[in-house]
């Protein structure tokens, strides 16, 4: 009886063994590639201020007309010695910003307009307040070399002026005249006492967003733009300012954010902001260290991304595996401390679809920025670049003529809508050491070019005597700025300084608008390639026959994409072969084209068409699996080298029962 249970249970097992073989060849030989993720709700972040078609009355009366401030954004904060409430509310259009502001204190002691204002007015204690917009978005309230912009209010004049904080010495609130003499700034404030013998203090401001005023202190704001303010109330003070001796007072209140909201129009896959991660690496040096790099930080933040910020001294090490979870590497300086882990870590991560921003600084050929750069075909020079004529200072003026087209460079844009007119610059230069174009990068497709490339004649201050003599590098094709799109997904611009986004040049609006147009553009955010009609016309061929495809693409908000290039990409096992034949209709719209798959080890192909165009990047359609049928004379397939397993597999169970028989032990009978 044992005997004839071990036979049925070696026979069984074995049958189980058979199907799980034979499940498991099949599993093994066949994958799908997973589609992209589909499109998520864009979120909003707070202190979004709407543009209205409506505008406030300056009259310091909040209820002028009905529903004046209702569609106001509001910013309930505080101010002074016991933290008194103070309220802000917020309107704009697309000219001009309003403010309408309150509070309740026991101190209110109102301009002296006896005294002429060209006289000891700043000496007389009175109540006075000034509206701050931190310009070079440093957040201390004015810097020598970056003024902020600022609205005074009763200070040392009745009514709203318009002035610049430079926060550094005495009475450094100066009145800032447009050189058209016109102020771009208005205020009314009203007060009365209340029941409790409170003061009840009410201010309407106006502000112009795009100032013409050419000394450039003022503001410059578009829609879908970001600021931040605070307000500075002094009670019972003299009309001066320093932001040292000042912050005792506790007059200030913490800084508020206000971003402009437009409404946008793309079809683009759009992530939630709120879940794309930035490190920023710096290592620092004159031109890239933290007090001149604030910008970045702000602007990725104010947008509602996640950032890192990273100084190359810390205890931490770049990995591919930390790299693969981020949405944007910025990688700032020269770099001396990459390790070449590091730096293989980095070119995987890019390799593989990863996007990053790289900011140069001057390294020599050997040098680890260098040594990195080299993956990608290019290096930057190891001194600083100057334009031969005379004339030009070491700020090159980069006009928007010079920077490649591009479509991220005009039209709809998620982080801004503004154009670019020209950009300040300082510093070195990039050198391509591999043909620019379409080629061969880290074993992939990929494209190198320029996007910055100046006209006229520059050299590199090699002996850094800054003068031109005959041991300097003289450049009649200079490269500031280029960008390598590859065939996986990779995004990459090297600019050869981070100086352009220092606390001077940041504060011009070109400057910043053409970091935050690039910075989407990398965290694909738009500038997708739409594809329309993608038809695979057979999922099931027999071999040797041709796979018919087609597909229509657009650019976004439908444009035409003229230097539309294409792809047919065929997954599958590395020994396959595939005759491709795509072509372009005349509309530049659509393709077709067939596809013959040859020498196919697999009993499928999965196919997929992938686009490119400079600027939108490499982007694949949905991925369609064709099987493949037997023909006469073909090798065995899968199949059937599953099914001769299993029949040998029951082979070799029969055998062992007969053998189980025939060398049995003998059986014992049970007591």
């Amino acid at each position: 009886m044992r005997t004839h249970r071990v036979k049925g249970l070696i026979f069984l097992s074995t049958i189980i063994l058979g199907f799980v073989l034979t499940s498991f060849l099949g599993a093994s030989m066949s994958f799908t590639k997973p589609n992209s993720a589909s499109q998520l709700d864009q979120t909003t972040v707070e202190n979004l201020v709407f543009l209205n078609s409506t505008s406030p009355i300056i009259d310091g009366d909040l209820e002028s007309f009905e529903g004046e401030w209702e569609n106001a954004t509001i910013y309930n904060t505080e101010f002074g010695v016991g933290n008194k409430a103070l309220t802000i509310r917020v309107l704009a259009n697309e000219t001009h910003l309003f403010m309408g502001i309150n509070y309740v204190s026991s101190i209110f002691i109102p301009v002296n307009t006896t005294i002429p204002i060209d006289e000891d007015f700043n000496n007389e204690t009175h109540t006075w307040y000034a509206v701050v917009f931190d310009r070079n978005y440093d957040k201390i309230a004015g810097s020598e070399t970056t003024p902020d912009d600022a609205i005074v209010i009763n200070y040392r004049a009745e009514g709203a002026q318009d002035a610049f904080v430079n926060g550094t010495k005495l009475n450094s609130l100066g009145i800032d005249v447009n050189i058209t003499g016109i102020e771009n700034s208005y205020a009314n404030v009203s007060e009365y006492e209340d029941d409790f013998h409170n003061h009840v203090v009410t201010i309407e401001v106006v502000k112009e967003l795009e100032s013409d005023d050419e000394i450039g202190n003022d503001i410059d704001l578009h829609a879908s733009e970001s600021i931040d303010f605070l307000m500075i109330v002094a009670e019972n003070a003299t009309a001066t300012y320093n932001r040292t001796l000042f912050g005792e007072i506790d007059a200030f209140t913490p800084w508020k954010n206000i971003q402009f909201v437009t409404l946008h129009d793309y079809f683009s896959y759009v992530k939630d902001v709120s879940d794309l991660d930035v490190i920023i690496y710096v290592s620092e040096t004159k031109a890239s260290n933290l007090m001149n790099l604030t910008s970045i930080h702000w602007f990725l933040e104010q947008k509602g991304v996640n950032v890192t910020y990273i100084v190359d001294d810390e205890d931490y090490e770049i990995t591919y595996r930390r790299l693969s979870e981020l949405d944007l590497f910025i990688l700032i300086g020269p770099q001396p401390k990459l390790s070449n882990n590091e730096i293989d870590a980095i070119s995987l991560y890019i390799a593989s679809g990863g996007n990053a921003y790289i900011f140069a600084d001057p390294s020599s050929s050997g040098g680890k920025l260098n040594q990195l750069l080299s993956n990608f075909g290019m290096e930057v020079y190891d001194s600083y670049l100057y334009s031969i004529n005379t004339d030009v200072d070491s700020s090159i003026v980069i006009d928007v003529a010079e920077i490649e087209s591009l479509p991220y460079m005009t039209g709809t844009n998620i982080f801004t809508d503004q154009d670019v007119d020209e950009i300040q610059f300082t510093g070195t230069a990039i050198n391509f050491t591999k043909d620019i174009g379409e080629g061969k990068f880290l074993y992939q497709e990929g494209d190198l070019y320029p996007i910055i490339n100046l006209t006229g004649d520059y050299y590199i201050d090699t002996d850094d005597n800054g003068e031109f003599n005959t041991e300097d590098i003289t450049l009649n094709y200079t490269i500031v700025q280029a960008g390598l799109e590859l065939q996986r997904g990779g995004r990459l611009i090297v600019t050869s300084s981070a100086d352009f986004l220092n606390a001077s040049y940041i504060a011009e609006r070109d400057n910043k608008i053409f970091f935050l147009r690039q910075i989407q553009w990398l965290m694909k955010l738009q500038n997708a390639i739409n594809f329309e009609n993608y038809v695979v016309e057979k999922s099931n061929i027999i071999e040797g026959e041709s796979i018919s495809v087609s597909v229509a693409a657009l650019g976004d908000n439908e444009t035409i994409l003229t230097e539309l290039r294409a792809w047919v990409v065929v997954h599958e096992l590395k020994l396959d072969r595939n005759n491709v034949t795509l072509t372009k209709h005349e509309d530049n719209i659509n393709f077709n084209g067939t596809i013959t798959p040859e020498g196919v080890k697999a009993n499928f192909v999965d196919v997929s068409i992938r686009l490119h165009q400079r600027g939108y990047g490499y982007n694949e359609t949905e991925l369609v699996e064709v099987f493949l049928e037997a023909v006469i004379g073909n090798p065995i397939r899968i199949e059937v080298t599953a099914t001769i397993i299993f029949v040998v597999t029951i082979g070799l169970a029969v055998l062992g029962a007969l053998a189980v028989k025939k060398y049995k032990i003998p059986e014992v009978e049970d007591k």
